[in-house]
């Protein structure tokens, strides 16, 4: 199964938590990608369908979707359909720190028989969810915008826990390991242009480097080596838009090697990294 691309936070939104309103026009990633947040979905078009971690659902306006950190997912819009949707992006740790020892927002994000990452609602129920929109639309307008957006999007996910909690908890092994997975998905994030080894990241968060190699592969079902190498290649794309010189881009992000750079970039992105500059000239050109 085609894993995606991965889409970095900084491209999406900043701080704990954000929101926005997608459409054809503005849609971030209108392929097949993953991310290290969780997402949370209000269906607005007509009909479209979601490809979720190799499955296709199809929803229909007022439907609710949640997506689950690292998991391969992409909206594809119906012919005729303009596919405008209200997504809330959530950090894990204030996704961890919504949540009470009783209730664990996690828990919609748990996989199984049982659980399903599309809901639907009744049109009353979700007049609720519609207001919230409204709120957050002109939260942008008000002061302390940033603790007001907090505030709905957190009544966003416990109005969904309430309406679809299914009984069945998160696997409780990887919501254990979920605060030294933060941990280590901040070291890399803050020291992501250095060079770093293993064994440097397992001193700093003192526990052995085979322990966290297995709790990160555990709640994420990727490498450590993988996560860092992804993220620099996104880091990279992001200067390439500027007139920084490859080669300074490549050690810029903790590649020293422009061979090994080269080859990852093309292997990630479909295209070398001169390739993709001129792309994006080319989109700003047209923009």
């Amino acid at each position: 199964m085609d894993s995606g691309i991965f889409l970095s936070k900084s491209n999406v939104f900043s701080g704990d938590c954000g929101g926005d309103l997608h459409n054809r026009e503005n849609e971030p990633a209108r392929c097949l990608h993953y991310h290290d947040f969780y997402e949370f979905f209000v269906y607005l078009g007509s009909s479209a369908s979601f490809v979720i971690d190799g499955t296709e659902y199809a929803v229909s306006c007022g439907d609710i979707v949640l997506v689950d950190m690292f998991t391969p997912h992409m909206m594809v819009p119906g012919r005729d359909d303009n596919a405008e949707c209200f997504v809330a992006h959530v950090n894990p740790e204030l996704l961890i720190a919504y949540g009470t020892p009783n209730s664990s927002l996690l828990d919609l994000f748990q996989k199984g028989v049982n659980c399903t990452p599309v809901h639907s609602v009744g049109k009353e129920d979700f007049i609720k969810y519609q207001n919230l929109m409204d709120e957050y639309r002109a939260a942008h307008k008000k002061r302390g915008q940033g603790i007001l957006i907090k505030a709905i999007i957190h009544l966003f996910m416990a109005y969904a826990y309430s309406d679809f909690f299914s009984g069945t908890r998160y696997d409780s092994a990887v919501s254990r390991s979920l605060p030294i997975v933060m941990q280590i998905i901040q070291y890399i994030n803050t020291h992501l242009s250095e060079k770093f080894s293993l064994q440097t990241l397992a001193k700093e968060i003192n526990y052995s480097g085979s322990y966290l190699c297995h709790l990160f592969k555990q709640a994420t079902n990727k490498t450590i080596s993988s996560y860092i190498q992804e993220k620099r290649i996104d880091m990279a794309a992001g200067l390439l838009s500027h007139s920084t010189p490859i080669n300074k881009v490549a050690e810029m992000t903790g590649f020293h090697n422009y061979s090994h750079f080269y080859k990852k970039f093309k292997k990630q992105l479909g295209c070398s990294p001169a390739e993709y500059r001129i792309k994006l000239v080319n989109k700003q050109a047209v923009t």
